[in-house]
């Protein structure tokens, strides 16, 4: 199958959050600028701690001893070591059959600076962060797969019990693949015999169905298939629950163990002043309050703000903590973010400068969607398009109908009820009101529902339960569907995406 790629939508509308429309369209502080800044910044000073210090030498003599294949071999640990090469981050939880397909375009864009960055003499290693030490149970199992043949979504065994709350909050990498993954074992496994079918089908069918076999973890079949879909790209992979990646930060949680309330209230006072901006702070005050857990076999428990810490080994960052451990054990040139990330580290930027650690550029990935043979890219327009109308439709078409009824019933109130003029005028204005919000609220809901049954129309793959395809279909069973093509073709379209970025030209991708 081959596969090209073009530019479709613009970016930076208020479709991906406020906030981050606003970064997007920034000039200085904006997301043109970081971008730039993050294909031009020269090499950090000396190696990160993960590769240099001694606490990370468990860590980093595992991947040596155990041949473990995240991609770390022995010649990148060298390399980092000596601060030869520089690194950008991205990061995902895992999720059904590989989690959303934004995660591929996450890596992509990481690969594609990488790219960017050792064409222009800069040597430089992509580094995916999994996310396994999550436990958000609902949005593991949200993603879909994709059955061409029937045109019908594959869903994950659990996923009703999930959203009900009755399998509890493991952390999903832990937690046995055989538990949840068996009806996309078996989806892949028709994909990879199926008419027309892909090598990389084949690879995955296989792949899950060992997993199944052997009782792979989720986290283990999560990052063996990332590795898969971007074989022969310049991709290594740390894992969140590692013990002995948290054993290389202890110097990191020795430093923020007396500051954890000084921390929590930066992040608060900074969450006030964006909810007074936006209507909502990103981190949730439950968020903030658990900054750190402990890791206790497949669960990880809140710690309080005043415990003493445990051994770093089996310390599990929160939100408020994740991506400062991150940034100071690995030190990267820039790390790749989606709209919710970007938000959130807005609210603990001032968290970086309290605890000492830099401040890398903040790039943007790539949006985009992987259409099926003989869709259109100019219907695909048309529906995002329609998919925006309703709001604004509503708006308008309440709006004009409530002067109409306020002016009727004025006329109304006067002349049958002889009510003086300045009263009729208030009730009917008052009431108009009140009327307006429900009739808004009709249109609404009916333009939206008349814009499903068009996006019903297309095939189920592009919008997976009336959601944008990033966010709800599942990247492996994408993968097995476009082959190899599709991490080639998107990463080529994330190279885009940077280099007319860096000039304030946000868009997304369409390959098809």
């Amino acid at each position: 199958m081959s596969l090209a790629w073009k530019s479709g939508a613009l970016l930076g509308t208020p479709e991906q959050g406020v906030l981050f429309a606003a970064w997007l369209n920034g000039a200085q502080a904006g997301g043109a600028a970081e971008t730039s800044r993050a294909l031009s910044a020269p090499s950090c000073a000396g190696p990160a701690p993960l590769f240099a210090a001694h606490d990370g030498g468990p860590w980093r003599a595992a991947r040596s001893r155990d041949g473990l294949t995240d991609g770390w071999d022995a010649g990148r640990l060298s390399g980092m070591a000596a601060g030869a090469c520089d690194i950008v981050v991205t990061g995902q939880q895992p999720g059904f059959l590989g989690g959303p397909l934004l995660t591929l375009h996450k890596v992509a864009t990481a690969i594609a600076l990488a790219r960017l960055r050792n064409d222009a003499g800069l040597p430089t290693l992509a580094v995916f962060w999994c996310g396994d030490d999550d436990d958000d149970l609902v949005e593991a199992l949200a993603p879909v797969g994709w059955d061409p043949a029937l045109d019908t979504l594959v869903r994950a065994e659990g996923r009703v019990s999930a959203r009900a709350g009755n399998l509890g909050r493991p952390l999903v990498g832990a937690t046995a693949s055989a538990r949840w993954c068996a009806p996309g074992a078996a989806l892949l496994e028709r994909l990879a015999t199926g008419p027309g079918a892909t090598v990389l089908a084949a690879d995955l069918a296989s792949m899950w169905g060992c997993a199944l076999r052997e009782n792979w973890s989720w986290s283990r079949l999560n990052v063996a298939a990332l590795q898969r879909v971007f074989t022969g790209q310049p991709l290594a992979i740390v894992r969140g629950n590692d013990p002995d990646l948290h054993a290389a930060a202890a110097a990191f949680y020795g430093a923020v163990g007396p500051l954890r309330e000084r921390c929590s209230e930066l992040a608060h006072r900074q969450g006030r002043v964006l909810a007074a901006a936006t209507g909502r702070a990103p981190v949730s005050d439950r968020s903030l309050a658990h900054h750190l857990f402990v890791a206790a076999g497949d669960r990880r428990v809140p710690l309080a703000m005043t415990a003493a810490l445990p051994a770093p080994s089996q310390l599990r960052p929160g939100v408020m903590l994740r991506s400062l451990v991150q940034d100071w054990l690995l030190r990267p040139v820039a790390v790749v973010v989606g709209p919710g990330e970007r938000a959130y580290l807005e609210q603990i930027e001032p968290l970086y400068a309290e605890l000492g650690v830099p401040r890398c550029a903040l790039v943007p990935r790539l949006f985009g969607w992987a259409l099926p043979a003989g869709l259109p890219g100019e219907r695909l327009a048309a529906l995002l398009a329609g998919a925006a109308a309703p709001a604004a439709q509503a708006a308008q078409l309440a709006d004009e109908l409530a002067v109409r009824a306020a002016a009727d019933l004025r006329r109304t109130l006067t002349a049958e009820l002889g009510v003086a003029d300045g009263r009729a005028e208030a009730l009917a204005a008052g009431r108009a009101r009140r009327w307006r919000r429900g009739i808004a609220a009709l249109f609404r809901d009916e333009g939206r529902r008349q814009w499903q049954l068009a996006a019903g129309a297309v095939p189920a793959c592009v919008f997976p339960d009336g959601q944008r395809q990033e966010r709800r279909l599942a990247l492996a069973a994408a993968a097995a569907v476009w082959g190899d093509d599709l991490a080639s073709a998107v990463i080529d379209a994330a190279c885009e995406h940077l280099s007319r970025g860096a000039m304030g030209q946000w868009r997304e991708y369409v390959v098809s």
